[in-house]
């Protein structure tokens, strides 16, 4: 039974220390606290990002 709480606590210890490199190497990137946007938000972008590209090409090349 000795080696059974080996395995549990060499699990999260694993895993500790894995999201602890992670972290390290993704320098903190990802934040969970960050809200998705809602598909209102999504839409408004894409709608700008096609006006936006649209108005560019209407004055032609000069």
């Amino acid at each position: 039974m000795h080696w059974m709480m080996w395995i549990f606590w060499g699990f999260f210890g694993a895993l500790f220390v894995g999201s602890y490199v992670v972290d390290k190497l993704t320098k903190k990137k990802y934040s969970l606290d960050k809200k998705a946007n809602t598909a209102n938000q999504d839409s408004a972008a894409a709608d700008a990002s096609r006006q936006a590209g649209r108005n560019n090409h209407e004055s032609g090349m000069f």
